[in-house]
């Protein structure tokens, strides 16, 4: 006893404000986190009362002294939750803009930057294009970075919304005197408080006395089922510790006085806040991906970089203009557009997704939605309809369906039926308010809405009023009644509850619409009837009655409750009811669509084995005999090696009885086999898991506040079968993005080499810094952020979860920089030396002359047909090729759009139906032509008005580059050249 005990107390000092371990503030809050991860380890619940007073050094009467009370606010600190150490805001907006691809975009404006310091140190006339591209860069970089800031900020909020769950004020004894407005941040563990109807717990209490007293768990649970509490012996587990009543919990009936024994950031409320708050949310597959490419593409700009510094330096080049050189071949190899080109097209899928009833939070979990391999489903409210309702009635020996068309017909002359409403009717404290909303227990709200569609309850009570009850409460596990009759003027008692009680005080039973002695052969057969009611996953409750003799029991008799002075045995046995929480219609047919994509489906909930096992079974997720049923019980003994080997022996397992780190230690047990883990769930004890999973997904009508901050996805419509539709999007959203980032690098490629032919073959520079920056930020934009309104592909939903099928892949770069890449860079050189050739610099004359055609002392540079040309002339000329290669890059661009809407079927089975990809070609046809005709804008990218037909040159390169592709997808369809095309481009 003493060990847990005091195991407590040291933990209460570990989460003192003034950290008296000296820990840094990382460390402490890491430290706090594992022991939070553990499951509560206490004894205070077991012990007696007395022993209990002792050890908090409290009086039941008089509770702690001021001054006592004082002393342990000032050493534990108040009653209210630590946040975790965060990140201040400056720290995060710079972790913002420096995580992912943001660190090249970073490192190629550095690089601008510097390859611009460099010119205006080592040139009289330098240009300004670097500049300009490394500020626009910079922009990209800020504008992304702002967008994740305000993502990450808002969900570093989460201690802010469980706070809301506490309240102001609590009645508190000190001193021997009941203080009604004591603020709840001074209760301190040992203080006696009392709680009437409407309150919130203001701390972990144990129950000293009470009457009628029960408290709704719904914010730690997610179960909105009345529970009593009162003062009795304890459970093993303090969650499920009748004894217990715990801080935000709502007293929803009767009074209570109780000890603190928990406070603050020990409550169980307190460990499920710091549990969400100190945890970090996994990084989503997305995220990865794009770390993974960055670290490719550094690696292969850098390799670049190498093999120009030593190719320029070979050559003769000087040192500084090497260095320029290297910078520009790395900068050319940044795809600037990808990183705008991701948030837009996710922030359009996030937008598409509201319409379906799906609220997006963090934009990358869309895609990680369609990588999910593992759902965690809570049960009530996501599987269920969180609504419990009545499913049957047995009577001896009938069971009566209310599904049932004729229902109604077949019980209206049975009197056992007759006999059953009247006590159900009163034998109830909910009611029915003025704008028909029930309102009371679920249980008994439940029946009295059955009671309402076939009756009318409201008069059965007037003609019964109620004269005395004896409450339902743990121990009994009944409910009784008197009620008078004013009809008979007889006394009628009713009583419901736990079947074997109300059985074991039946003597008679209604058979034939007679009452005939009870014997234990029927009471076999209520017992089977009841255990055939509770396997099929319905919360059983039985109701009996007796008609008080009118000598004995006369008019204006005197019921005491307390020292009962009537009969509570020999009663007539009614029948029974059989409660369930039905589940939703849509949710069978979504986990088939969701098992047939290869995603699997675990059951997690607080409720009874035997109702998960019945819910699971209806809805799909046991379809067999083999189903694993694991208890929080079994979680308890289960070593961490032990359930990791249960869930890769079990494929379908439901988890009952579960607590709020028992569920984060399976979603994390699920991500270390390398899964991708979605969890749904609505209540406060779900934050941890939610906030840990790569996908967190809230209830969006009954999600507390807490669930729905800590969430990734919020379901408008609590419907799982949103979920599915959430993973059709992200499967196609991935795809999607796959076509956009092949169609972005695509261009990479006629960018990259004509920086190497300018260092290489010393020519004239073929495409210019800005045209580079035109293409990438400018005509690319738009229909490669148009490739996410592409439909999805007809096998989307019938493929394996993605495991090993990244989004820039080996297939992709071989497509990338072996084929449709260099077909683009021919277009645009072929248009080049054509402009060039025109203009009297045939090819041959172009390689070796860029010293003398970028030295600005020389003036008579001869070209092929002898005319000699000045330094302006030159640059004139320079701008019209670069205008012309440009404009040749465009219009393969557009033909790659085209062939970038499929991945392996064939462009003429899908057409061009996107309207937002056909006003994207449009506008980036547009663009090229603002940029080369419009007055100023041509000056600044250093672009030139071209002929007409200039804008041909690259026709031919498009259609074959579409003839290409399109003979490529067939090799992929058909495993033609056995399949040589499928292993090399097929990405």
């Amino acid at each position: 006893m003493n060990t847990r005990t005091s195991s407590l107390s040291s933990l209460s000092d570990l989460f003192r404000p003034n950290n008296p371990r000296r820990l840094r503030s990382r460390d402490l809050s890491s430290t706090r986190l594992h022991i939070l991860k553990k499951e509560i380890q206490t004894d205070t619940h077991l012990i007696t009362l007395k022993e209990l007073y002792s050890l908090l050094g409290t009086d039941p009467v008089n509770g702690l002294t001021s001054d006592k009370a004082r002393e342990l606010l000032e050493y534990y600190g108040p009653n209210m939750l630590t946040p975790s150490a965060h990140l201040k805001w400056p720290l995060l907006l710079f972790k913002s803009m420096c995580t992912g691809f943001s660190v090249l975009i970073w490192l190629g404006a550095v690089l601008c930057l510097g390859a611009y310091v460099i010119e205006i140190t080592a040139k009289p006339n330098p240009s300004h294009d670097n500049l300009y591209l490394g500020c626009v860069l910079i922009g990209v970089d800020v504008i992304c970075g702002l967008f994740s800031f305000f993502q990450n900020y808002k969900s570093s909020k989460i201690i802010k919304t469980f706070n809301n769950l506490i309240p102001m004020y609590a009645n508190c004894v000190r001193d021997g005197v009941l203080t009604r407005n004591v603020q709840v941040r001074d209760l301190v563990k040992g203080d006696i408080v009392e709680v009437e109807i409407g309150d919130v717990l203001p701390a972990d209490i144990r129950i000293i006395e009470s009457k009628g007293f029960k408290v709704d768990n719904s914010s730690l649970t997610g179960e909105s089922v009345a529970l009593p509490r009162s003062n009795t012996e304890g459970t093993e587990n303090i969650l499920e510790s009748p004894n217990i009543a715990f801080f935000s919990a709502l007293c929803v009936e009767g009074w209570a006085r109780g000890v603190v024994v928990c406070c603050g950031d020990l409550t169980a409320l307190g460990r499920v806040a710091g549990l969400a708050a100190r945890l970090q949310p996994a990084p989503s597959p997305l995220s990865r991906e794009i770390r993974r490419f960055m670290r490719c593409m550094s690696a292969w700009a850098l390799s670049l970089g190498i093999i120009v510094a030593a190719a320029s330096l070979s050559l003769g080049y000087p040192f500084i203009q090497t260095t320029i050189f290297v910078i520009g071949i790395i900068v050319a190899n940044i795809p600037e557009g990808l990183q705008p080109t991701v948030t837009a097209s996710l922030t359009l899928t996030a937008k598409r997704m509201v319409s379906k009833q799906c609220l997006v939070k963090n934009l990358e979990t869309i895609e990680a939605l369609g990588a999910c391999t593992i759902i965690c489903s809570d049960k009530t409210g996501t599987l269920t309809e969180n609504k419990m309702c009545v499913r049957n009635i047995w009577v001896w020996n009938k069971k009566y369906s209310v599904l049932d068309k004729d229902f109604k017909s077949t019980t209206q002359n049975d009197a056992a039926c007759i006999a059953f409403k009247i006590c159900a009717s009163v034998c109830s404290n909910a009611v029915i308010s003025t704008k028909s909303d029930v309102r009371g227990d679920a249980s008994e709200k439940a029946i009295l809405s059955f009671l309402n569609e076939y009756d009318d309850p409201m008069s059965i009570r007037k003609r019964f009023p109620k004269v005395a009850e004896i409450p339902f409460n743990s121990i009994n596990k009944y409910q009784m009644s008197i009620h008078f009759d004013t009809q008979s003027s007889k006394y009628y008692l009713a009583m419901k509850g736990a079947p074997e009680r109300i059985l074991s005080r039946c003597d008679t039973v209604i058979f034939h619409n007679q009452d005939i002695k009870m014997t234990n052969d029927m009471k076999d057969v209520a017992n089977k009837a009841i255990e055939n009611l509770a396997n099929t996953g319905q919360r059983v409750l039985a109701f009996a009655d007796l008609i008080l003799d009118a000598k004995e029991y006369p008019k204006n008799y005197k019921f005491d409750t307390e020292d009962i002075n009537f009969p509570q045995t020999n009663l007539r046995f009614l029948g029974l009811v059989g409660l369930k929480d039905p589940p939703r219609k849509e949710v069978l047919f979504a986990i088939r669509r969701v098992r047939a994509a290869g995603v699997r489906v675990l059951m997690i909930t607080g409720d009874h084995p035997a109702t998960a096992r019945a819910v699971a079974a209806e809805v799909g997720i046991a379809t067999t005999s083999a189903c694993r049923v694991v208890t929080g019980d079994d979680l308890r003994n289960m070593t961490h090696d032990l359930l990791s080997l249960t869930l890769e022996k079990h494929y379908e397992i439901v988890f009952a009885r579960t607590s709020p780190t028992q569920k984060l230690q399976i979603v994390e047990a699920c991500q270390e086999k390398g899964n991708v883990v979605a969890v749904t769930g609505d209540g406060v004890n779900d934050a941890p898991a939610l906030r840990r999973a790569d996908i967190g997904i809230s209830m969006g009508i009954t999600g507390s506040q807490v669930s729905k901050q800590t969430a990734d996805i919020i379901l408008m419509d609590d419907n799982f079968a949103t979920i599915v539709t959430g993973i059709e999007e992200g499967r196609k959203i991935f795809d999607n993005l796959k076509k956009s980032v092949c169609y972005i690098l695509i261009s990479n490629v006629p960018e990259i080499l004509p920086v190497f032919m300018f260092i290489l073959f010393s020519i004239p520079l073929p495409l210019g810094v800005m045209t580079i920056l035109c293409i990438d930020l400018g005509t690319d934009m738009w229909p490669a952020v148009s490739l996410s309104h592409e439909l999805a592909e007809q096998d989307v939903m019938a493929r394996p979860p993605r495991t090993s099928d990244p989004l820039v892949s080996t297939c992709m770069l071989n497509l990338v920089y072996g084929h449709l890449g260099l077909i683009e860079f021919a277009a645009g050189i072929f248009a080049y030396f054509v402009v060039m050739a025109e203009h009297g610099f045939y090819p041959k004359e172009l390689f070796g002359i860029r010293e003398a055609w970028d030295n600005e002392a020389v003036s008579d540079v001869t070209d092929s047909l002898g005319q000699e040309w000045t330094f302006n002339e030159r640059k004139e000329l320079e701008r019209i090729c670069q205008a012309a290669y440009f404009v040749a890059v465009v219009i393969t661009q557009v033909t790659n759009c085209i062939i970038c809407k499929t991945r392996y079927n064939s462009f003429f089975q899908v057409g061009m139906k996107n309207g937002v990809l056909n006003m994207g070609l449009i506008f980036e046809l547009f663009i090229a032509a603002l940029v080369c005709y419009v007055p100023g804008v041509n000056t600044f990218f250093r672009t030139y008005p071209l002929r007409l037909r200039w804008w041909f040159l690259a026709l031919p390169f498009s259609a074959f580059m579409f003839v290409f592709d399109e003979f490529r997808k067939y090799c992929i369809r058909r495993h033609k050249f056995n399949g040589w095309f499928n292993k090399l481009t097929y990405y």
